[in-house]
């Protein structure tokens, strides 16, 4: 009876902290900085529970919402731990997507994993933002991948709700996209004489590929480093994220679980991107940031992209150091352009030049 008792009472612990608590942001005396904000929410939108965290300095401060990649996958874990630095300028809005991680559930109807209701979401998560923190306050949206998709869908609908848009290994065209990648896939291997690579990636073909095909194809991206630059790694960065107080065990349990529904539903939209044709200006200031080894969304298109582009304002960054992840694989590069580049412009104290 002892030993139930304290597996009952240990599983009772284990679920109602399954969501994780965010710490206050406190001044060099350890007390909570006033004013600050620091708080987790599961919030209905399009009428399903999403996480939202929102953690910063100064609550007056210009509001920038993650679009994470994947899809379905949550990168708040390592965002707070590579990129916590901007809460001390930024208001940051952590959302976790529908069908994602924490934000996943078996009541989720598959035919609403659709782009247009990601950005119906997110329209009404900046208008709860709005009702808070001010009516008047435009918002700095920061995709990366797949979240660059829902990015500038949300740019095109919305501009003028938006303070900038900040695209990170951002998404051009799929075709055109999937074609590179397989195609310096395939030459690599050849280089290297992989002989296991080859057979593999002659057998999947060229695109367009099934889900399953484009896994295989991912992995020896992986492997060429066209996805990840030493010494970091998707395993690496998920198990160090699980140092963030915001993720716990049920995290580890629904991240494959979203992440496989969200993959399977969304390939149809994600198939059908084309910015360099449907997106080809936007009426606020915009940043591509691409990270020189990138050939899962190929930094060489980004850059065409952002050539072909007509905006207010626009700028290109590339990450010397970086594949698709610049800011997890160059954290201090990356929060420092956002602090002494993208703050100013979403502060209204300066238009970023073209270049």
């Amino acid at each position: 009876m002892v030993a139930f008792a304290l597996l009952f009472g240990l599983a009772a612990l284990l679920w109602f902290t399954r969501w994780g608590s965010t710490p206050p942001l406190r001044a060099a005396d350890g007390k909570p900085i006033a004013g600050s904000i620091a708080m987790m929410q599961r919030l209905p939108l399009g009428g399903v529970p999403q996480s939202v965290l929102i953690r910063g300095r100064n609550a007056d401060a210009p509001i920038l919402i993650w679009l994470h990649g994947g899809p379905g996958m949550d990168a708040t874990g390592m965002w707070r731990r590579n990129n916590a630095v901007l809460e001390e300028h930024f208001l940051v809005v952590y959302w976790v997507q529908r069908g994602t991680g924490r934000s996943w559930s078996r009541d989720i109807p598959p035919e609403s994993m659709r782009l247009s209701r990601f950005v119906a979401d997110l329209d009404e998560l900046i208008e709860r933002l709005r009702q808070r923190f001010g009516q008047d306050r435009r918002i700095v949206l920061v995709g990366h991948s797949w979240g660059t998709s829902v990015g500038i869908a949300y740019a095109r609908a919305h501009p003028e709700k938006l303070a900038a848009y900040v695209g990170i290994s951002q998404v051009v065209d799929a075709v055109e996209g999937e074609r590179r990648a397989y195609a310096f896939t395939l030459a690599e291997a050849q280089r290297r004489g992989d002989q296991e690579a080859l057979a593999d990636l002659q057998a999947i073909g060229p695109p367009p590929h099934t889900l399953e095909a484009l896994q295989r194809q991912r992995k020896w991206l992986d492997l060429y480093g066209g996805q990840w630059r030493e010494p970091r790694s998707m395993a690496s960065l998920i198990w160090e994220s699980f140092g963030a107080s915001e993720m716990t065990w049920f995290d580890g349990v629904t991240y494959p679980l979203g992440q496989d529904f969200s993959s399977v539903h969304l390939q149809g939209d994600i198939a059908r991107v084309n910015w360099m044709r449907d997106a080809p200006q936007l009426g606020m200031p915009v940043f591509i940031l691409a990270g020189r080894f990138d050939h899962n969304t190929d930094a060489g298109l980004q850059r065409e992209y952002f050539d072909r582009l007509q905006a207010p304002a626009k700028r290109f960054v590339l990450f010397e150091r970086s594949a698709h992840s610049p800011p997890f694989e160059e954290p201090a590069a990356f929060n420092s352009f956002m602090i002494n580049a993208v703050l100013p412009v979403a502060s209204g104290l300066t238009q970023d030049r073209a270049g």
